[in-house]
C-alpha cells in the first residue's frame, strides 16, 4: 500500500507527532511534528542530511522506513512540539538522526526526579567554609558522569589570587550545588590532563585563566551543601561564573 496523507487522513491526523523506523533492527531514528503530509515529506527529501542518507540506506538494502504516528488530533503546535522534545529527550540525539533537540527541550528537559525537587523546592544554603562557586551551564547535562562534572568543574576559570584560600569548589547548576570537591592544587590553564574534554579546547594562552585539580569531598561536607540553592550568592545578572564566599 502506498504511503500518501489524503486530505481526509490529514484531517484525522490534525497535529501530529511521528517517528522514522528502521526495519532492519526495528530502531527509532527520527522524530519529528506537523500537520497533512510532513511525516511522508522526508521520502523526497533530496538534500544530504543524516536523515536523508538513514533513509537511502534503508531504501538500497530492500527495505522501507516504518512511520508510525505517536501522537494525533494534538490540540495546537506547541502541544505538538512539547511532545517531540519530551520523546527526543527520551531516545537521545546520539541515537537519533535529528540535527537538535526538540523545541523548548531547554525549559523541560529530561531529568532525574531529584533534580527536579531540587530545583523547584530549592534549601537556601548556609556556606560558611571558604569555597568557590562555579557555574557550570554551558558544560552541565543532567546525566553526566561523575568524570564530566568534575572535569567540566575544575577548569578553566578567569580567577586571582583568591583562588588559593578556597577549600573547596562547587558544581554549580541552576542555583544548586551539584558537587564538591576539596581542592589539591592550581595549575595554568591546559596544563594538567583531562579525560572527557579536548586538550585543545583548553590550551588558552592567558595567565589567568587556571584549572585546579582535586577530590570529591568526604563528609559532613556532601550532606551540608549536596543538592542545596546558591542562587542568592549570585547578583542579579551576573555574567562572571564564579562568586568566592569566605574567602
Amino acid at each position: 500500500m502506498q504511503l500518501e496523507i489524503t486530505p481526509d487522513t490529514a484531517n484525522a491526523l490534525g497535529f501530529y507527532v511521528y517517528a522514522y523506523i528502521d526495519p532492519r533492527d526495528n530502531t527509532v531514528f527520527y522524530i519529528g511534528k506537523g500537520v497533512g503530509t510532513r511525516a511522508t515529506d522526508h521520502l523526497f527529501d533530496k538534500s544530504e542530511s543524516k536523515k536523508v542518507n538513514r533513509i537511502k540506506s534503508i531504501l538500497v538494502d530492500g527495505f522501507e522506513p516504518r512511520i508510525d504516528i505517536i501522537a494525533h488530533q494534538l490540540r495546537d503546535d506547541l502541544e505538538s512540539s512539547r511532545v517531540e522534545a519530551a520523546l527526543i529527550e527520551l531516545y537521545g540525539l546520539n541515537q537519533l538522526t535529528n540535527i537538535v533537540r526538540g523545541r523548548f527541550s531547554s525549559n523541560y528537559p529530561r531529568r532525574p526526579l531529584i533534580d527536579f525537587i531540587m530545583e523547584h523546592s530549592p534549601q537556601p544554603a548556609q556556606v560558611t567554609d571558604p569555597c568557590l562557586l562555579i557555574r557550570i551551564n554551558r558544560q552541565f547535562k543532567y546525566g553526566m558522569s561523575a568524570i564530566d562534572l568534575y572535569e567540566s568543574t575544575r577548569g578553566i576559570w578567569v580567577v586571582g589570587e583568591r583562588r588559593n584560600k578556597a577549600k573547596f569548589a562547587m558544581a554549580v547548576y541552576a542555583g544548586i550545588i551539584r558537587e564538591i570537591y576539596q581542592i589539591e592544587s592550581w595549575h595554568p590553564a591546559g596544563t594538567t590532563n583531562y579525560v572527557t574534554r579536548s586538550q585543545t579546547e583548553l590550551a588558552v594562552q592567558n595567565n589567568k585563566r587556571w584549572e585546579f585539580v582535586g577530590h570529591v569531598a568526604l563528609e559532613p561536607y556532601r550532606t551540608k551543601y549536596l543538592g542545596v540553592s546558591v542562587a542568592h550568592l549570585f547578583r542579579l545578572g551576573q555574567q562572571n561564573p564564579i562568586v568566592g564566599v569566605g574567602l
